[in-house]
């Protein structure tokens, strides 16, 4: 099944230390404030680069936080609003000012040392609170409810409210919508299942709805109310739009004989173009990226690059695209 060639144009590269090895966890490509950020750790400490809107730089500012828990995992950083930075560790939520400081920790109830489960956090569209993912109680009898998101008040750490998720010791993936800070995606892995969430704060309170099929992680970018959703094998491929039909199309059925979608982050590269990689392992060290129709998910194009290939790349949401290589960041168009 062949597809007409679209050229990849080098637009810009810079460099984030760490990046190459910070890009498969779950906060090393996150959407925060209708901006597109990457995070790595260096150190002891955390780097954040929020993605440029002119489109011949990569990055409009690097910045540089302390690790609250020098040594360890890093855990989960999302940038904020207001120039801070939260981070979701083992046993604590620790927001930051703007300037390195600390402005204050919350303490939970630390997630087991097995590596099973991880906190996510986020700031909410009012930039008022902080929604965070930690364990829930273990109640008389030894039963486990699941796991919780509480939202905690932002400029002091005050809890709000909580809900209990349909989710227990899951690793947590928060993702705002690009172009709609009020839609917020939350991702639970639990080995092979994954739990897909919309939350909200309604009504002085925090909601919790499943999205899209079972078994299907959010997917990428989010653009205009349509989201995608990308199942874990990478056999089908999935676009929901509120008002919308729902699309579904497999892998078998519209690639190329013994292919299948892979990597992270399938997404927009604009309301009208999707970008996926794909490939017959999952974890295959190249993969060919193709250009998909925004509104059927039918092949229209495959990217050729000039000398280069990396497995997963970042749709940005207007018409541009990342790819890591290393601590080296590319910007890509069509030429």
């Amino acid at each position: 099944m062949a597809h007409p060639r679209l050229e990849a144009e080098l637009l810009a590269q810079d460099e984030l230390p760490g990046i190459g090895a910070g890009i498969g966890h779950y906060d090393g490509r996150l959407v925060r404030d209708r901006a597109n950020w990457l995070v790595a750790g260096a150190g002891d400490d955390l780097l954040v680069g929020r993605v440029a809107q002119d489109p011949a730089r990569v990055f409009s500012v690097r910045l540089r936080w302390p690790h609250p828990r020098p040594g360890s995992s890093h855990g989960f950083a999302s940038p904020l609003p207001d120039g801070g930075l939260a981070v979701s560790g083992r046993d604590a939520i620790t927001v930051y000012e703007a300037d390195g400081r600390v402005r204050w920790a919350y303490e939970h109830d630390p997630w087991p040392d097995q590596g099973i489960g991880s906190g996510a956090c986020t700031a909410d569209a009012s930039g008022r609170r902080l929604l965070a993912t930690m364990l829930g109680p273990v109640l008389i009898g030894g039963s486990y409810p699941g796991d919780r998101c509480v939202a905690l008040r932002l400029a002091d750490g005050r809890p709000l409210a909580q809900i209990t998720l349909p989710s227990a010791s899951a690793g947590y993936l928060f993702q705002q919508s690009f172009t709609d800070p009020g839609q917020l995606f939350l991702d639970a892995a639990m080995g092979d299942t994954f739990c897909s969430l919309g939350v909200s704060w309604e009504d002085g309170g925090l909601r919790a709805e499943p999205l899209g099929m079972a078994q299907e992680p959010f997917a990428g970018l989010s653009l205009g109310g349509a989201y995608l959703k990308l199942d874990v094998g990478g056999d089908w491929l999935s676009r929901y739009e509120a008002g919308r039909p729902d699309v579904i199309v497999e892998a078998e059925a519209i690639l190329p004989d013994g292919l299948r979608f892979v990597g992270h982050r399938p997404g927009f590269l604009d309301r009208d173009r999707v970008l996926v990689a794909v490939a017959e392992e999952q974890w295959s060290e190249e993969s060919r990226h193709l250009v998909l129709d925004g509104h059927t998910l039918r092949p229209v194009a495959e990217v050729r690059y000039p000398g280069t290939s990396c497995l997963d790349p970042l749709a940005l949401g207007d018409g541009t695209w990342l790819t890591v290589h290393g601590d080296t960041v590319r910007r890509w168009r069509t030429a």
